[in-house]
C-alpha cells in the first residue's frame, strides 16, 4: 500500500469523503459568515507553500514526483524546507482545510486527521526510509533538526 495512492489523489479522496460527511450528517452544520475569506486566504498560502516547495526542488534539480523519492538527487534543507520537512504534504493539508471550512458542518473536519495520518503512514514514511538509505547521515541530521510537518 506505501505510495501507492498519489497524495493528490489522497487530498480528493479526504474531499469526497468531507462530501459524504456533509450528505449524511446535516445536522452538524454551524454558521460561518466568513467561510469564503478564510476558504480564500487559505487556500492562497496553500498555493504558495506548495509553488514555493516546488521551486526549492527544481532550484536544486531534484525530483518532486512523490511516486519515485529514489530518484531525489540531493537534500533539499533551506528555504521552506528549512521548516518543514514536507511543505508540499503541508500545503495539501492546508487546502483541505480551507475547503471544510466551506462546508459549515463539524463532520466536513473528520478527514483531515485521516489523511494526515494516510500520508504520513503510506507516503512520508515509506520517502523517510528510502532517502535515509539513500543519504544515510546527512538525511539523519535533516530529519533531527527540521520538523515532519511544521
Amino acid at each position: 500500500m506505501e505510495q501507492k495512492i498519489l497524495p493528490v489523489f489522497q487530498v480528493f479522496i479526504a474531499m469526497i469523503l468531507m462530501e459524504l460527511m456533509v450528505k449524511f450528517f446535516p445536522y452538524f452544520r454551524f454558521d460561518f459568515s466568513f467561510k469564503f475569506i478564510v476558504f480564500g486566504l487559505l487556500t492562497i498560502i496553500s498555493i504558495l507553500l506548495a509553488f514555493t516547495a516546488i521551486y526549492s526542488f527544481r532550484k536544486h534539480q531534484t525530483t518532486v514526483n512523490p511516486a519515485k523519492p529514489e530518484k531525489t538527487s540531493v537534500i533539499v534543507n533551506s528555504g521552506i524546507y528549512a521548516y518543514s520537512r514536507n511543505p508540499m504534504y503541508l500545503a495539501m493539508l492546508i487546502f483541505l482545510i480551507a475547503v471544510s471550512a466551506l462546508y459549515e458542518n463539524v463532520l466536513a473536519f473528520l478527514p483531515i486527521p485521516l489523511f494526515i495520518w494516510f500520508i504520513t503512514q503510506y507516503q512520508i514514511k515509506p520517502e523517510e526510509k528510502i532517502l535515509s538509505e539513500k543519504f544515510k547521515g546527512d538525511y539523519q541530521n535533516y530529519l533531527l533538526t527540521v520538523r515532519r510537518w511544521i
